[in-house]
């Protein structure tokens, strides 16, 4: 079993006396963390009202988007400009062909226009720039109008590959679809203890035809059942204490963060091979860089603080830079994203908050051009704080120039939202999608199925939308 987070926000140390790696049934989110509580395990047990004795938000089991457009066709269905394939006319159709104007994307997060990426489709085809992703992309289909679904994470913490458990997989696909979601968040490194190995160096090894293979067979699942997979890299548990890290590989872990010569290593003996094997994979939504990155920085992290390392956060820019430039290289169709741990990490504007993803920070750090994000991913939970709420603030409000999926939070009753309204207030509220955290939590208080009703509404209210995100 492992614990995943020790800390969500530093100032929940100052509410109550934090407690680290608990493993299993501590007090969950709905308290605020009461007494002992910490952010640790994602809902893992324990009442809410008093967050339980050393409870905390893992899994005790390891662990803007604005007024509508009126561009033309639905994103996901190929529509024009909106839904238009930046990789040429023939896939983006005649304008409104991807279903009723209005439907092509959301502006604000999704940047003005139709949704699509600009590049090689050229404007018009893909959206005029800021439509849906950073000035001169590689010409990417558009990104859903929202991506309605869940987080499964794991099966296995961190060894999902390369021997998946398919009937588990199989069956948490069908029941997401069944429900009306249409993409599904997993992870695939995770903390490396499995994958991707590093040689006698401190580099990664080249990636194993047996890793491939059953990231294949957990995408030919997902498209078997109607749903396809936000394949999320790596997540801050990589510098974090505990989980079966050792510090050999707390170390190799870091370099490839921080060396230039290792990070470079990674991408070309994994992540461009991988990227390689799964071009037009069906099965594909999208690639996530890391699960909340800023929990291992020196400026907001957490990793430090339960016998981990942490580094500063113009490596996490630079490394997203450059794996999104390998990812886009290998596969100019390939969407993008980075999971922000909350709104201060990614925002416009907003007094006290920033955003380090933006097209010219990440290229400012990295160097590399096409290492820009098709789209934003943030997470929010209501301990850390009303400010950075998705269910009290619109997706216009944190001035962001992409679209906007909000990536993790609890199906359950927040800041006034009923449980059963939460997909429909966000999908109202502007953003591009809802995951919620997560199918296999140790909690039944968060596992599935408490995210089922509130995805059907927001299926049965919006089903052009839904239905059609691919």
């Amino acid at each position: 079993m492992n614990t995943r987070r020790v800390l969500a926000w530093p100032l929940i140390c100052a509410l109550s006396a934090c407690t680290a790696n608990v493993d299993g049934v501590g007090g969950d989110d709905a308290g605020d963390n009461g007494a002992g509580g910490n952010d640790n395990a994602r809902g893992s047990g324990g009442t809410t009202a008093s967050g339980g004795a050393g409870g905390n938000r893992n899994t005790g089991a390891g662990g803007a988007a604005g007024a509508t457009t009126a561009t033309g066709g639905r994103t996901g269905n190929g529509g024009s400009g909106a839904g238009g394939n930046g990789n040429g006319t023939s896939t983006g159709g005649g304008t409104g062909s991807g279903g009723a104007t209005a439907a092509g994307g959301r502006s604000g997060a999704g940047g003005a226009g139709a949704g699509g990426r600009t590049g090689a489709g050229g404007s018009g085809t893909g959206g005029a720039t800021g439509a849906g992703g950073g000035a001169g992309s590689t010409g990417n289909p558009a990104i859903c109008n929202f991506a309605s679904g869940l987080n499964v994470a794991w099966i296995n913490f961190a060894n999902d590959v390369p021997n998946p458990n398919i009937g588990a997989f199989q069956t948490l696909f069908q029941n997401t679809f069944a429900a009306g979601g249409r993409v599904v968040r997993w992870w695939f490194h995770t903390n490396g203890t499995i994958t991707p190995g590093y040689d006698g160096n401190g580099r990664a090894r080249p990636i194993t035809s047996a890793t491939i293979s059953g990231v294949q067979s957990i995408l030919a699942a997902a498209h078997a059942a109607g749903v396809s997979l936000n394949v999320s890299l790596w997540s801050f548990d990589m510098l974090q204490g505990g989980e079966n890290i050792s510090a050999g590989l707390r170390t190799n872990n870091q370099n490839l963060l921080t060396v230039d010569a290792n990070r470079q290593a990674y991408i070309d003996n994994v992540l461009s091979p991988l990227v390689t094997a799964l071009r037009g994979n069906p099965g594909l939504y999208s690639y996530e860089i890391f699960n909340e990155p800023e929990g291992m920085t020196t400026q907001n992290g957490w990793t430090g603080a339960n016998g981990g390392t942490e580094v500063d956060e113009s490596f996490i820019q630079r490394s997203v830079n450059w794996f999104a430039d390998a990812i886009h290289t290998a596969d100019p169709a390939a969407r993008v994203t980075n999971a922000a741990w909350t709104f201060k990490a990614c925002s416009v504007g907003v007094a006290g908050m920033t955003n380090y993803y933006s097209d010219t920070a990440l290229r400012a750090a990295g160097g590399r051009q096409k290492g820009v994000l098709d789209f934003y991913e943030v997470h929010y939970y209501a301990m850390n704080g009303a400010q950075y709420s998705c269910y009290t603030h619109p997706a216009s409000h944190w001035g962001l120039d992409k679209k906007l999926v909000m990536g993790e939070f609890f199906a359950r009753t927040t800041d006034g939202v009923a449980t059963n309204d939460l997909y429909t207030t966000i999908y109202s509220s502007g953003y591009n999608g809802a995951w919620a955290w997560q199918y296999n939590d140790s909690s039944a208080a968060v596992k599935w199925p408490t995210m089922q009703v509130p995805m059907q509404n927001v299926f049965n209210a919006h089903s052009a939308d839904v239905g059609g995100c691919h």
